[in-house]
């Protein structure tokens, strides 16, 4: 949504504010583009360089929320086709049942369970020939080719045509009963995709823990191994990380909930285009696409932002899905919505890729779009986190602006924050600020980031009442 060409008068500006920020000891010399704009009227109130187009970290995920919500609307359901090649008789199906991933990026394991009751409901008691996956919707798609260096860690959790629990998973390790003894492991969700090994001894004093994940020989699962030592004293530590093979993985915790609703599985789970002679039995339909960009925003989720990115494309192109497919697609978006800029870089849709680049100019016109649009404004801006209270604005100090809502971006040198700052019941700001190459560590930039909006809700906010008052009869 483009913005008016005015702005406000000079003296009600918080210019003081942006030179503080730029000039702060963490940021002075770094690349920095700010604009602040009405929301509602698109009046801008204040810039800095905010058409230069820069690194703009997982703030990139609101373009993927405003596209999705666009080109969907947030009661769009992603539906899993599930299929059955055999003959079924009695509750008994001699043959394999199969699903056909469709891409959701929000199926969990309380989904699966759903899905095997749906299964069961239809009079599913026994499947004789195993579970298949057809993955052919994102063959070879599992990390962006930007991606690098990969780890293991949940954030780098890879894409799936069917993916489970985004694609990650839990591991516990608490100390032994004494000194000497094995470090207890456990992994959530449970499931015969891991095998678990504990090499890691209890010790006095701190320990040195090394988690390994490797894939089982026969390709079946993953072993999950900790070496080295933990603390006596230490209480139980949380760790989250991702599988390698997302399909195989959903197909195991299907399985499990399957036999948790009484329907036996016998036989294995295999990868692969389903048979022309499988027939459709069932479409699961998953979480809303509101609930969707919920979760994407407030937890800032890689995975659920990838998947719908793939999604995309394919909306736009067919199948099968890609990366350069997917940019295109949302190139394509951004000119329909009056926001094409040259300079703008889509590679990904979560802002892992140091290639993308979008100007603060664009991503408050993308606010301004998504938090205006009739059928799904609410949801994009109920989306976003809430200042010092949820998501990852939790442990920001943004206790003095009320309401403000924003999304944060970090990806190595480059820090963002941009979303909404309402200043009254009948007015309020989109404002976008994008820091790139600063000198600072983390927290001191945004710190740096949150002073400014601080000073800068606070200065147009008494701006506001001053003229309210003035104009009083």
């Amino acid at each position: 949504m483009a913005l008016a060409a005015g702005s406000a008068p000079a003296d009600t500006l918080p210019q003081g504010a942006l030179r503080e920020l730029v000039g702060n000891a963490a940021i002075r010399g770094a690349r920095v583009g700010v604009l602040v704009a009405d929301l509602d009227t698109g009046q801008v109130l204040l810039q800095r360089r905010s058409g230069r187009a820069l690194v703009p970290a997982s703030n990139q995920k609101i373009l993927t929320a405003a596209a999705s919500l666009d080109v969907w609307g947030p009661a769009h359901r992603f539906e899993t086709p599930v299929l059955i090649d055999g003959e079924l008789a009695d509750g008994v199906l001699r043959g394999s049942l199969w699903i056909r991933g469709s891409g959701d990026p929000g199926l969990v394991s309380e989904s699966l369970w759903k899905l095997a009751e749906e299964l069961r409901l239809l009079g599913l008691r026994e499947v004789t020939g195993g579970i298949g996956v057809d993955r052919g919707l994102f063959e070879t798609l599992r990390h962006h080719p930007d991606w690098h260096p990969l780890s293991r860690r949940a954030y780098h959790a890879p894409n799936g045509a069917l993916a489970a629990n985004y694609s990650s998973f839990r591991i516990e390790v608490e100390p032994g009963p004494r000194v000497g003894a094995p470090a207890r492991l456990q992994v959530a969700p449970r499931t015969e995709y891991f095998r678990l090994r504990s090499d890691a001894r209890t010790v006095e004093g701190r320990g040195r823990l090394q988690i390994g994940i490797q894939p089982l020989a026969d390709g079946s699962g993953e072993r999950v191994r900790i070496a080295g030592s933990v603390g006596r004293g230490a209480g139980p530590e949380t760790y989250w990380r991702s599988v390698s093979m997302p399909e195989r993985y959903a197909a195991s915790l299907l399985r499990e909930q399957l036999e948790a609703q009484g329907v036996r599985v016998y036989g294995g789970i295999r990868i692969g285009p389903a048979p022309a002679s499988a027939r459709e039995i069932l479409r699961f339909s998953g979480d809303s696409l509101g609930n969707l960009v919920w979760k994407l925003n407030k937890n800032s989720n890689n995975f659920i932002a990838e998947q719908l990115f793939l999604l995309l494309g394919v909306e736009r192109f067919g199948t099968p899905a890609g990366w350069d497919k997917s940019g295109r697609a949302l190139a394509e978006w951004l000119e329909r919505a009056g926001l094409a800029d040259r300079r703008t870089v889509v590679a990904d849709g979560s802002g892992l890729s140091p290639r993308n680049r979008i100007s603060p100019r664009t991503l408050v016109g993308l606010i301004r779009g998504a938090a205006l649009a009739p059928a799904s404004g609410a949801e994009f801006q109920s989306s976003l986190p809430l200042g010092s209270l949820d998501g990852t604005l939790r442990d920001r100090r943004l206790e003095s602006v009320p309401g403000i809502r924003g999304k944060t971006g970090h990806l190595r040198a480059a820090s963002a924050l941009s979303g909404v700052i309402p200043l009254g019941p009948e007015r309020r700001l989109a404002f976008s600020v994008l820091v790139n190459g600063a000198r600072g560590d983390r927290a001191s930039v945004d710190a740096a980031i949150d002073g400014f909006v601080d000073s800068l809700a606070g200065s147009l906010g008494a701006a506001r009442e001053s003229a309210a008052a003035n104009s009083a009869p």
